[in-house]
């Protein structure tokens, strides 16, 4: 292999020729406590100031809209989408896309990136199944063997809609030890995205109906030459003399996604004679990943590669900001030098600043690094207990053992992976160049001697065994500290003398849960910009001391025990951020916090502070202020109008405030305003002034009366407006003229009769009331994806007798014609609707998933499209005829309730039904139910007129059959008693 490299390098002399612009315990709760530490991620905020880029999302629409029909969140199933593809065609992207656009939908979610990677380390299996269990639950958990993991899931899991990602699975058997063989772990709607390069860990959960698989291609010629402007020109213009040859580079690549952003990378601001070159190199020496990448390689300046191999031993998706501490010393500033990989597509920006790396790029630098200690002994930089796994197989133990011989010949070492492990000797002059130490799970005897590290400056010891007087404290010498990381530290009940380490700039002990107190030394850190004691239970007071630490920029408290910050906590002149989420025990505090004139982030959710001090007004950088859940709040100060320049969100959701200050409409910045669950009596007559604003959230305020204000019509960037569950009772006509409008969310507001004209490019319609006559005119809304409307809750109609009379007159029904293409939910509850059109010609709404129906008058229903995955009818007590079914192919779910219908034309042609759930109906008979082979749940229940059912032998899938008060049904007990649960 590195034969060839050498000769890519040699080949790459023609190109550099030409002319061109510069541009990882002894005990196995110990390694838990480690390996769940590995997982938890560190969210910091720090002084360096990294660019936030979105991962490349080009061409992945169709595959988002592709991967969201096998998804079908509107069915309450569980199931397993699968994403499978060669390396680099964009498989780990698109499931990341997927999960930052659905993982609000879900109770819990959790991402599990690299599975294989993780599991070949010791006790992975452990570390993945701790890791999902502080995701979900969203604290610290200890998974001791794989079996307590696994029943833990089965008890908590099962009650939870959760969404989960696991990434690069290649293995069945490590698929099934996460999520079990049936999915009967999870709760009802509960959805498991993977990712894999090998398509045989799907077909048996396939075989089961509990998965689908969808592969990813490369991309077309377009979406390739797309990519490839975007990247190589910065902008998607054609360009005669170069897009012949990017299509040629394009088909000689495959067009797999990463080759194409690399490549176009490396090409910019190159001239058309570089771009013939490597174009003519690549087919001569074929299209090898490792080549390509090397091309790009060699384009980096020293510093630059220097950066890049770091990275790929780095800790996956490290924050880029303490990474940056490794790198001060070169000849370039870190945050350049990261800018100029993200330039050649070497390595992604996440939204968190966590640096994100390609796993084929990751073993392409460390395949570089063990190459070049091959060449050169001696001179590796980077180490992690991955490179020496090989002694505890052979050495069968649960731990890693070093002396300072297994070090000797790397005097170079900058980054070191010490986890679960012991060190023993004299250590004089071993680590002269280390700079970032992970020692997770470290042991709470320390026997190393000289153990000087100099030039150290990140110290990871989470999950570890350290207590305040830990021999380490003693014994280490690393005077150039700038990061040190406690978290999950459980035996750290005081913080360790802190004056050894002047220059730490960034302090950790989330999750430290008995910590109760912070040692005075603290205010020897002047230099320490963030203090995170997140989810530290036992802490319930700041030290004065913390007035000293002048260059404080982040202080992170949240669901801690603090019952009073400290006056002198208005000394810190630059701190940006001050989050105090879920401090209960916090009812007050002082006046010199508004003295924070640099503060631009306050977050006091579910704090017991019962007012704010009207010298807020002298926070003039506040961007970000939440109340949420203050109950005790009563007001807002009337000078909230002076930070009318920098206030961007303001979330008072669940306080007692009843009434708006007229001076907030002064807030010209304000983009987001949320106060659902409040008093709110009524809205500012002039909110027309918020001329930034693009979310208004006030649902559930029920004491919200009256019009919403036609000064509204002056809110040109709003973009979603909720005011379900509340008193508002009209709408103003000037409505239409929101152009951005795209979530109108009016649920249950039963004040109002009639709708105005509607923006045309809304999304989302909820819209239900109980004098509501009319129904909305939906015809232009051509962009609508959701839509509720109504006059009655469903659930208000249900009763035992299936005898409901209609209640309207003939001259006063409705028919509801709707006809939207990209429509995927209706939810139609009204009264007076007798008759509901799905089509018109050739015009369907071939989009729509879920279908949910009821209404006494309901006579008819037209035109089902074959895109339905759920079908649910309710007290539709007029409804004696659906129309025939057997198209519906796709039909996951059908629930008929409190309705007339008699029978089901086509059954036998639902051959994708799972879930079959008929109550309270006339229903007589289930012809075709023996052939639905995919079923998995019948409910028969209060059927009187149902006499029989046929064989439903062959139905192999079925695990759930209840049949109850159903008189008239005989011998269905005698044929299912073999095989399944009567109730």
């Amino acid at each position: 292999m590195f034969e060839e490299v050498r000769a890519w390098r040699h080949a790459l002399k023609k190109v550099g020729s030409l002319r061109g612009w510069d541009t990882r315990s002894s005990s196995t709760s110990h390694i838990v406590r480690e390996v769940t530490g590995i997982v938890v991620k560190l969210k910091v905020n720090h002084v360096h100031k990294f660019p936030k880029k979105d991962e490349a999302k080009e061409g992945i629409d169709k595959q988002v809209e592709d991967m969201m029909d096998l998804l079908d969140l509107e069915v309450s199933d569980v199931r397993i989408v699968g994403i499978w593809g060669k390396g680099g065609v964009g498989k780990t992207t698109l499931a990341k896309v997927i999960y930052e656009q659905i993982s609000s939908q879900f109770d819990s979610c959790s991402f599990l990136a690299d599975i294989e990677t993780t599991v070949k380390q010791l006790g992975g299996f452990q570390l993945l199944q701790s890791k999902l269990m502080c995701d979900i639950l969203n604290r610290e958990y200890e998974v001791d063997q794989v079996a307590k993991g696994v029943d833990f899931f089965k008890g908590i899991l099962r009650n939870m809609k959760v969404l989960i990602v696991l990434d690069a699975v290649e293995v069945q058997s490590h698929l099934h030890k996460i999520v079990g063989e049936k999915l009967d772990w999870f709760g009802d709607g509960s959805r498991i995205i993977i990712t894999t390069s090998v398509k045989s860990v799907l077909p048996e959960f396939i075989s089961q109906g509990l998965a689908h698989a969808y592969g990813i291609d490369v991309m077309n010629n377009d979406q390739a030459l797309e990519l490839f402007r975007k990247h190589a020109l910065r902008k998607n213009l054609p360009i005669p003399d170069f897009d012949e040859i990017a299509i040629g580079i394009i088909n000689s690549v495959n067009g797999i996604p990463l080759l194409v952003e690399v490549i176009g990378s490396l090409l910019s601001r190159k001239v058309v004679e570089e771009w013939t070159a490597l174009k003519e190199l690549i087919l001569q020496s074929g299209p090898h990943i490792e080549m390509i990448l090397m091309a790009s390689y060699k384009e980096l300046t020293k510093e630059q590669g220097e950066i890049l191999l770091d990275i790929a031993c780095l800790p996956a998706d490290v924050d880029c900001r303490i990474a940056s501490f490794m790198w001060h010393d070169l000849n370039i500033a870190p945050s350049d030098g990261v800018d100029a990989l993200h330039a050649m597509s070497l390595v992604k920006i996440g939204n968190d600043n966590e640096l994100v790396m390609h796993r084929l790029l990751r073993e392409f630098g460390q395949q570089i690094i063990r190459k070049e200690e091959d060449l050169y002994p001696g001179t590796r930089g980077r180490l992690c207990n991955l490179d020496l796994a090989w002694r505890t197989k052979k050495e069968g133990t649960d731990h890693l053992n070093f002396d300072a011989r297994d070090f000797k010949s790397m005097p170079n070492i900058r980054f070191l992976i010490l986890d679960c492990a012991k060190v023993v000797g004299d250590f004089a002059n071993v680590f002269p160049n280390l700079k970032w130490l992970q020692w997770r799970g470290c042991t709470r005897d320390f026997a190393a001697t000289n153990f000087h590290v100099e030039k150290l400056v990140i110290l990871d010891l989470s999950w570890s065994k350290v207590t305040e007087d830990w021999g380490g404290w003693r014994k280490i010498k690393m005077p150039q500290l700038k990061v040190l990381n406690f978290t999950g530290c459980a035996d750290l009940l005081i913080s360790p003398d802190l004056s050894s380490f002047p220059d730490l700039e960034i302090l950790i002990f989330e999750r430290c849960s008995r910590l109760m107190k912070l040692d005075p030394s603290i205010r020897h850190l002047k230099r320490l910009t963030t203090l995170n004691l997140r989810f530290c239970d036992e802490l319930n007071m700041l030290p004065i001391e913390l007035g000293h630490m002048e260059a404080l920029k982040e202080l992170l408290i949240d669901n801690t025990s603090i019952q009073e910050i400290p006056v002198s906590m208005g000394y810190l002149e630059k701190l940006e951020i001050f989050s105090a989420s879920k401090c209960l025990q916090l009812s007050h505090l002082p006046d010199s916090v508004c003295g924070l004139t640099s503060l631009s982030v306050l977050s006091l959710e579910n704090a017991k502070i019962t007012q704010i001090s009207a010298s807020f007004e002298k926070l003039v950088k506040l961007r970000i202020l939440s109340l949420k859940g203050c109950r005790w709040v009563g007001r807002l100060p009337d000078s909230i109008c002076n930070l009318g320049n920098s206030l961007e969100e303001l979330d008072i959701t669940g306080t007692g405030i009843s009434e708006l200050p007229n001076s907030i409409t002064c807030l010209g910045h304000l983009k987001v305003l949320k106060m659902d669950s409040c008093f709110i009596r009524e809205l500012p007559r002039e909110i027309g002034n918020l001329v930034n604003l693009e979310e208004l959230h006030a649902s559930h305020c029920r004491s919200l009366k009256g019009a919403i204000p036609t000064a509204i019509k002056s809110l040109d960037r709003l973009r979603i407006l909720r005011l379900g569950h509340s008193s508002i009772s009209a709408i103003p006509l000037e409505i239409g003229s929101l152009s951005c409008l795209q979530t109108l969310d009016l649920l249950w507001c039963n004040e109002i009769q009639v709708l105005p004209e509607l923006p045309s490019r809304l999304t989302c319609l909820h819209v239900s009331s109980k004098r509501m006559e009319a129904l909305p005119d939906l015809k232009d809304l051509v962009e609508l994806e959701k839509i509720r409307l109504g006059d009655k809750d469903p659930k208000e109609l249900i009763c035992p007798s299936t005898r409901m009379e209609p209640k309207s007159r003939s001259s006063d029904l409705l028919v509801a014609h709707i006809v939207l293409p990209k429509l995927k939910m209706l939810e139609l509850s009204h009264s007076r609707v007798s008759e509901l059109q799905l089509g018109h010609g050739s015009l369907s709404c071939s989009h729509l998933k879920k279908l949910v129906l009821s209404g006494v008058n309901l006579e008819n229903v037209l035109d089902l499209p074959s895109s339905l995955s759920v079908l649910s009818i309710q007290c539709c007590s007029s409804l004696r005829q659906l129309p025939a079914v057997h198209h519906l192919s796709k039909l996951s779910e059908l629930h008929l309730i409190q309705s007339a219908v008699e029978e089901i034309k086509g059954l036998q042609g639902l051959i994708s039904l799972e879930i079959l759930n008929i109550s309270h109906c006339e229903i007589c008979n289930l012809n075709g139910l023996g052939q639905l082979t995919d079923l998995r749940s019948l409910i028969l229940s209060d059927c009187n007129s149902l006499g029989g059912l046929p064989d439903i032998s062959n139905l192999k899938m079925l695990n759930v059959l209840v049949v109850q008060r159903c008189s008239m049904l005989v011998n269905a007990r005698e044929k299912a008693q073999s095989k399944f649960r009567m109730h």
